[in-house]
């Protein structure tokens, strides 16, 4: 199978089993992604920041975002996203176990593309991987990196 640069996702998200879950979603989805995970959004934020400056083609074409995370919530990581010129255009998914409308409302208002319900089970994982897939690295449009 051959890895397409451009379905790079990144997953920020301070949950030890959100990785491996979302791993194996993606194994079995048979789609071509790339997974990179961070755990720690203080650190995701310094790093999102050290490739906009100094590797752009190491920046994720997707975020997936977890709402609450200790040190910077999903919702300051994406603001801090949406003023970086390099990223601003990015799109970003909230994943959140929260069904709250002023959540929804919080992260939408701060730029989200999306907000998701973590998924309760594999087999609805391995769904949601299969359409943010076919939605974001085949329906959209995204601007080339090059753009900048």
């Amino acid at each position: 199978m051959l890895i397409s640069l451009k379905n790079k996702i990144l997953l920020i998200d301070d949950s030890p089993s959100e990785p491996l879950l979302l791993a194996s979603a993606i194994d079995k989805s048979e789609r071509n992604l790339v997974l990179e995970s961070l755990s720690d959004s203080i650190y995701a934020v310094k790093e999102l920041k050290r490739r906009s400056k100094e590797d752009q083609e190491a920046l994720p074409n997707l975020i997936l975002l977890d709402l609450n995370m200790p040190g910077y919530s999903g919702i300051e990581v994406l603001k801090i996203i949406r003023k970086d010129k390099h990223l601003k255009y990015t799109p970003v998914l909230i994943m959140t176990s929260s069904s709250l409308d002023k959540d929804l409302k919080d992260c939408l208002g701060a730029g989200a593309n999306s907000v998701l319900v973590k998924p309760s089970s594999h087999k609805r994982y391995i769904e949601i991987v299969i359409m943010i897939s076919d939605y974001w690295f085949g329906t959209v449009k995204q601007l080339d990196s090059g753009f900048f």
